[in-house]
């Protein structure tokens, strides 16, 4: 358990399979902590403080920085601070890619594989609003490329590896396990080697 949470109850949980997404209404204060299960996951995260919807390209900017680390904030749309991150033991998380619709089956390809965006989006029927479109996306491992071409590469995140986040605000939160990408942006059915692993996301007083 890392540090942070001892002395601390929990007051959600929940396990999201991958392809599901769930929202907790989180006070401020309280801590939120995301687990990959199996290793390899990536856990997207979008959030609201009142009707003020986190930001990627604030974050971003605010923190003068594409990384984030141990210490850095997650901001609003207005630069107002939504979460901090207080815990982390892989470092290496994605603010560049968003979400996709799920693309409509053409003459060649009739199985469509969903999009990481209609989980996130049936999750937000009680926010603010469906604007799923910029999540953080925990664990998530992307490069850019020397001509400023985004690469999708195997996350760092092992078996039971955590992000813990504390509320600066009251905030509304949607975390989603999301399905796994052959490049930004686009979803792909996993292969035989890929884990078809569960989020776990527990909120603690």
């Amino acid at each position: 358990m890392a540090n942070v949470l001892v002395g601390r109850r929990v007051m959600q949980s929940k396990q999201l399979p991958v392809g599901t997404a769930a929202l907790f209404n989180v006070a401020a204060g309280e801590l939120i902590q995301i687990v990959d299960m199996a290793g390899a996951q990536v856990a997207s995260l979008v959030a609201w403080g009142g009707t003020e919807r986190l930001s990627t390209p604030v974050t971003v900017s605010a923190n003068a920085s594409i990384v984030l680390k141990k210490g850095d904030k997650l901001y609003g749309s207005n630069k107002t601070e939504l979460l901090e991150l207080v815990e982390d033991t892989v470092g290496r998380h994605d603010l560049l890619t968003g979400t996709l619709p799920t693309p409509a089956p053409t003459s060649t390809v009739q199985t469509v594989v969903t999009s990481n965006q209609e989980a996130l989006k049936a999750a937000a029927a009680d926010a603010p609003d469906d604007d799923v479109s910029n999540p953080v996306n925990f664990f998530k491992h992307v490069t850019i490329k020397g001509k400023g071409e985004l690469d999708c590469k195997e996350s760092f995140s092992e078996r039971n590896d955590t992000v813990v986040l504390v509320a600066l605000t009251n905030c509304t939160v949607i975390i989603g396990n999301q399905y796994h990408e052959r490049k930004p942006g686009v979803t792909a059915g996993k292969t035989a080697m890929e884990k078809d692993g569960v989020v776990l996301v527990r909120v603690y007083a």
